[in-house]
């Protein structure tokens, strides 16, 4: 057993030894991306002799996607790439795949405008192929969401089988033949396929058993069935659940300790308090205070069979759910309790009623009663949850929750014994410097690789200017770009000949406006002496009458010797336009802008490979596809060697 593994094993020791009645929970949307690598700690339980149960949940009260697109016109679904253009606002947590090495990690926008590129500047040059260009440039490598046309209410406990199952089996198919096409050795690609085929098959037989079964069941079936090809043997020690099913509010479940977190919202000396700490452990961040949702509202949801989910809020006079149908219960006495509000709910919708806390409250209701487990990067929102937590506990109400534990695999770092070789995507293709590579080298370069391209990133963030970004290309890529490098310095050397023509008619220009200023200060001058002298006669004589003629003939002369300069300024600008806009020097900038193009689209591909490979191999390196690894190794070595080298810990609440 490694350092790394006995240190796993502790943390595990420990936690047993303190809460020997509570089990493990493993609760993820989707079966197809990191959640059956906590099959290592089955194996990490197992190895130690420390028994424990795991319960693995599947999310089904969020929806299933939300995309603010039209798909085409009769089609039911899609596979939507993920990028800074069209499928910005794309979420697709319950139907989402990754090909081997691929993620959902997207340079934006902003992050390549950022690193120097000037993105609008190109993206401004692609006329009617803008939309294309910036969904090609911004998308997401080796990844796709399945989305429904109307999906963005349905929630995932209520996707019939008979209605995704097309849809889940093309995205399978996607991601799998991807994966496959990327083994170069022919032996483990036709056991890869055999993986495919076992995965496609046993969801296929699911769906075919009774279509009218729904995706949570789907998912529930696979969740077990994909830990047992990553261990080789079978899962031990678990059950399988749903959020819908932990969640279920009726008089009979109420009284459940993970419900007691939503009694301090509902009780009168606790409501206020914990509608505080909600807010103020969500308040600087996208997520909305409750305010925003309406009078009464608090951070839960309600599910109502056949009717969708919306936030609930009571009021004294009415329970209000925000489905897509509003939902208003009159009462006839205020909620004051769990019990009151499962007795109101289950009167009028029955027993299939669920009640699920917001992304925050969520982790505090069922942190209750079980332990948390999450890979390494998993919850975004855990320390918002902390956060509030100890607001409440700062008022005197404390939450009794058990603590997260934190799985960090080493993936990339556990493949060095890995026979296979693989083709690199595309996106890894510059950085790693090879088409295909051994898994070995692979795993013993991707630090190195990611650092240098972080640098890679400064370099080019620091470019400016069309000749240095070209100098920094030849050096980069030698070979190809010298040619260009040659041309523009000719060019540039053409240009200037060609401005060296018009700089005398600048010339002429500005010393003409410096004239025309010189004028304007005379004219000014003179009209304020006519103006003292008009104000400084009484008595208009001859005499005074031709001293003010004498003025206003000055005036005429200036304005007409003003008139007369700015007429052959017009001339000589347009002359100098003319020559300006001639063939020679049109062509010239031309060519000098095609280059330019040339040359930041360069730029832009390797900022963009190189925020793929920054962010992408740590990303996927903390939470890779389960199914990968029996795939890329049938032998299952690399899935022990994660499991030996997993650190654990434990993530207070």
């Amino acid at each position: 057993m490694s350092v790394l593994n006995e240190s796993a094993a502790t943390v595990l020791r420990e936690l047993r030894a303190r809460y020997p009645d509570t089990p493990f929970l493993a609760l993820g949307q989707t079966v197809w991306w990191d959640e059956p690598m906590k099959a290592a700690l089955r194996v990490l339980l197992d190895d130690a002799g420390l028994g424990g149960h795991i319960v693995l949940g599947v999310h089904d009260t969020d929806y299933f996607a939300k995309a603010h697109m039209q798909l085409a016109p009769g089609e039911r679904y899609a596979l939507l790439p993920h990028n800074d253009g069209s499928t910005r606002d794309l979420w697709s947590a319950a139907g989402e795949i990754s090909q081997f090495m691929g993620s959902e990690c997207f340079p934006t926008r902003h992050s390549l405008t950022q690193h120097g590129v000037p993105f609008h500047w190109l993206a401004g040059r692609q006329g009617d192929k803008r939309p294309a260009f910036i969904d090609e440039v911004t998308a997401a490598w080796g990844w796709r969401g399945l989305a429904f046309a109307g999906s963005a209410d349905t929630v995932v406990r209520e996707l019939r089988l008979e209605d995704v199952t097309a849809g889940i089996r093309r995205m399978l198919e996607w991601g799998f033949d991807g994966t496959i096409d990327a083994i170069e050795p022919p032996d483990t690609a036709r056991q890869a396929r055999a993986v495919a085929d076992r995965l496609v098959g046993a969801c296929c037989a699911c769906c075919r058993s009774n279509p009218a079964l729904t995706l949570t069941d789907l998912y529930k079936a696979m969740f077990p069935r994909l830990l047992e090809e990553l261990m080789q043997r079978p899962m031990t020690g678990y059950t399988v659940t749903s959020t819908s099913e932990l969640l279920e509010f009726t008089p009979k479940t109420a009284h459940l300790p993970r419900f007691e977190f939503l009694d301090l919202f509902l009780r009168p000396a606790t409501r206020s308090a914990a509608i505080h700490a909600y807010n103020h452990a969500v308040g600087g961040s996208e997520v909305y205070s409750l305010d925003k949702f309406g009078v009464g509202a608090l951070p839960f949801d309600v599910v109502v069979p056949g009717l969708g989910r919306g936030t609930l809020r009571v009021t004294l006079r009415a329970i209000h759910i925000e489905t897509p149908q509003p939902i208003r219960l009159r009462l006839s006495r205020p909620i004051e309790s769990v019990s009151d509000l499962a007795d109101a709910l289950s009167a009028h919708f029955g027993d299939k009623v669920v009640v699920v806390g917001k992304a925050v409250a969520l982790i505090s209701m069922l942190a209750r009663e079980y332990i948390f487990v999450f890979n390494e990067t998993g919850s975004m929102y855990v320390h918002r949850t902390r956060s509030m937590n100890a607001e409440l506990s700062a008022r005197g109400i404390p939450v009794t929750v058990h603590p997260i534990l934190r799985l960090h695999y080493q993936t990339w770092d556990s493949a060095g014994d890995v026979a296979t070789s693989m083709r690199l995507p595309e996106p890894l293709r510059g950085p790693f410097g090879a088409q295909a590579l051994p898994m070995s080298q692979i795993s013993s370069r991707w630090r190195e690789v990611v650092e240098k391209q972080e640098t890679l990133l400064a370099v080019l963030s620091s470019l400016r200017g069309t000749r240095r970004v070209l100098a920094f290309l030849a050096e980069h890529e030698p070979g190809r770009w010298e040619r260009l490098c040659d041309e523009l310095e000719r060019l540039i050397l053409e240009m200037r000949e060609l401005r060296a023509r018009v700089e005398p008619i600048a010339r002429q220009v500005r010393r003409r406006y410096e004239e025309v200023a010189s004028l304007r200060s005379q004219i000014a001058e003179v009209e304020r002496d006519m103006s003292r002298h008009f104000r400084s006669v009484s008595d208009w004589t001859p005499y005074e009458l031709e001293t003010r003629s004498e003025f206003a003939a000055r005036l005429a002369d200036l304005h007409r010797r003003r008139r007369a300069i700015l007429t052959e300024v017009r001339a000589l600008k347009a002359h100098r336009l003319t020559m300006e806009r001639s063939s020679d020097i049109q062509q010239l900038r031309e060519r000098v802008e095609a280059i330019r193009v040339r040359a930041e689209e360069a730029r832009l591909r390797l900022v963009r490979d190189a925020l793929l490979t920054v962010e992408g191999l740590p990303h996927t390196d903390h939470r890779p596809c389960a199914w990968w690894l029996p795939m890329v190794d049938p032998s299952g070595s690399w899935f022990r060697r994660i499991t030996e080298t997993t650190r654990a810990y434990t993530e207070p609440l």
